[in-house]
C-alpha cells in the first residue's frame, strides 16, 4: 500500500480520504493535515459543518481536547471508514472513532482562525505506516513498504 499525498496550504503535507460513517449517512472526501503530533485523527469546525455532522447527535469526549483558546468541546464519531485513493485502487482504514473538536469563539477575530484549521490525520492511523516527507522534491507518502534510505 502506497498513499501519495501533496504539499498543501501553509506549505504542509496532506493527504484526502471518503470519510464513511454509516450511522450518520456521511460518505464524503476530506482533506487531512498529516500531524505527527495529533494522537487521534480528528475533524476540525469548519470539516464538521461542510460535512453537516450535527453534535448533538454524538457522544461528549470528557475531558474535551486542547484547541485554540484552551479546552474544547470533543465529540465522537463511532465506526468510521477512511477510503484513500491509491495508484493500484484503494485502501481503507476501520477506526473505532475519530474526534470532532467545536471551538467556541469568544473573541473577535479568532472565529477566522477556527475555521482555517484543517482536519488532522493523526497517529491512529500514521503509526501503523512509514511516511516518507520530502519537501524539496514535493513528496508526501504513507507506506506500508520499506523505503531504502
Amino acid at each position: 500500500m502506497r498513499l501519495e499525498g501533496y504539499w498543501g496550504e501553509f506549505e504542509a503535507p496532506y493527504v484526502t480520504a471518503v470519510l464513511i460513517c454509516e450511522i450518520l449517512g456521511l460518505e464524503k472526501p476530506v482533506e487531512f493535515l498529516i500531524d505527527t503530533g495529533a494522537s487521534r485523527t480528528t475533524i476540525l469546525d469548519n470539516d464538521a459543518i461542510r460535512l453537516g455532522i450535527d453534535c448533538g447527535k454524538l457522544q461528549k469526549f470528557e475531558p474535551g481536547t486542547a484547541g485554540i483558546g484552551g479546552v474544547v468541546d470533543t465529540f465522537i464519531i463511532p465506526d468510521v471508514r477512511l477510503l484513500f485513493g491509491t495508484k493500484d485502487g484503494f485502501h481503507g482504514e476501520e477506526l473505532k472513532g475519530i474526534f470532532v473538536l467545536r471551538h467556541i469563539a469568544e473573541e473577535r477575530g479568532i472565529e477566522e482562525r477556527i475555521r482555517r484549521l484543517p482536519s488532522l490525520l493523526g497517529r491512529d492511523v500514521l503509526n501503523k505506516y512509514g511516511l516518507v516527507l520530502l519537501k524539496s522534491d514535493r513528496l508526501v507518502i504513507i507506506t506500508d513498504e520499506f523505503i531504502g534510505v
